[in-house]
């Protein structure tokens, strides 16, 4: 077969833990090419990583370094040219990096985007991936057969009621959550989970809503009014590599209408994850945040291209979005197939690139078997070996 890896905006990092292993395993037994740009705002391909995949040399690398190679990130000058060019390679398979959906969505072959596998609540290591037709579709379920349905739910049962214990917090425990984030008690509260600003994060381009992080405060300020508290938290690695001052004044010139929690609350865990669990609502774009949402159960709205599970129950107009929560009335997820969607996702969907029994075989078959009850078990056992090594 013959295999193309199609990387505008790989990070080094990203190309290192996760994709080179995938490459050791492909090339083995079949023809693997490299397709994507020199470096540049922290992506690209340079002498690093050409010298990290040293030993394989059967690897067929196409970098691209002419003066336009920096809008291969988002709408490249070339685009005729690229699709041109991988037509004529012929790919059987297309595993891509890429924030530009119109380029790749013209490749041949079955082509896939490679993202992250994270899902909170579920502990899933950072460089755990899964593949997806488009890079921000959330929670979606193949048709499953009821006996499939409940073998799932058999297999991810142990699992299931540890993680269902992390919802049942006494009314004490939110008490002083609220207090320590400052929340009101006379006004609906909705979480906000910014999202990742880096220069190095092309997918910022599909947002929906005003940018950078400090206009869509400033946004928001203009779309909710006063009935309403706005509680946001910043995205782990915006603390971690980004300037934060503009988007902590944006909030801070509303005290009264919104707040900026640290990342972590008293008890050490992710304050994005207990607002999920205290709010009254949720507002997200192509953040991750949704599974949590969907695990507590609480309504949200998502502004996105991309598509979004019917389980969900996610608004996509905010004015029909804050009344019902106004009401008290807005519809959350549903809790059956939320269940089933977190066993789903750790049972078939997500793949650990650095897994030594890991072959070639097995990352095509996922390609050409998206959902497949034989790996069920495996994919289960070993989800639970690394949950439990987390936590001890």
């Amino acid at each position: 077969m013959r295999i193309l890896f199609y990387l505008p905006v790989v990070t080094p990092w990203w190309f290192d833990a996760i994709l080179a292993p995938m490459v050791e395993r492909l090339v083995e037994a079949h023809e693997v090419h490299i397709l994507a740009p020199v470096p540049w705002s922290g992506t690209g391909i340079g002498p690093d990583q050409l010298a990290r995949c040293a030993h394989l040399a059967q690897v067929q690398w196409h970098i691209v370094d002419g003066a336009d190679h920096p809008t291969m990130r988002y709408a490249p000058a070339d685009r005729a040219g690229i699709i041109a060019f991988v037509r004529a390679l012929a790919p059987d398979y297309v595993l891509c990096r890429s924030a530009d959906c119109e380029t790749v969505n013209a490749f041949p072959g079955t082509v896939r985007h490679i993202m992250e596998g994270g899902a909170a609540p579920l502990s899933i290591p950072p460089e755990w991936v899964i593949f997806q037709e488009a890079p921000f579709d959330h929670g979606l379920l193949p048709d499953l057969s009821e006996a499939e349905a409940a073998r799932l739910d058999t297999l991810f049962s142990p699992e299931w009621e540890r993680l269902s214990a992390q919802r049942r917090a006494s009314r004490q425990m939110r008490k002083a959550f609220r207090a320590w984030a400052g929340l009101p008690g006379d006004r609906p509260v909705l979480a906000i989970p910014l999202e990742y600003e880096h220069e190095e994060n092309f997918f910022a381009m599909h947002r929906i809503g005003a940018r950078p992080n400090a206009a869509l405060v400033e946004e928001l300020a203009e779309q909710i009014d006063d009935r309403f508290f706005l509680a946001f938290t910043n995205h782990p690695l915006n603390e971690q590599h980004v300037d934060n001052r503009a988007v902590a004044a944006a909030i801070a010139a509303h005290p009264e209408r919104m707040r900026l929690l640290p990342g972590i609350d008293p008890d050490g865990a992710s304050t994005t994850a207990t607002l999920a669990r205290d709010a009254d609502g949720m507002i997200i774009g192509d953040s991750k945040a949704f599974a949590l949402a969907a695990f507590y159960g609480t309504p949200m709205l998502r502004r996105t291209h991309f598509r979004t599970a019917d389980w969900l129950n996610a608004y996509d107009d905010i004015d029909a979005f804050l009344t019902a929560i106004a009401a008290g009335e807005a519809n959350g997820p549903d809790a059956e197939a939320a269940r089933r969607w977190f066993a789903f996702h750790a049972a078939n969907n997500v793949l650990d690139p650095n897994d030594p029994d890991l072959t070639g075989e097995d990352i095509l078959a996922r390609l050409n078997t998206p959902t497949d009850p034989a790996r069920w078990e495996n994919g289960v056992a070993r989800y639970r070996a690394t949950a439990l090594e987390t936590v001890a």
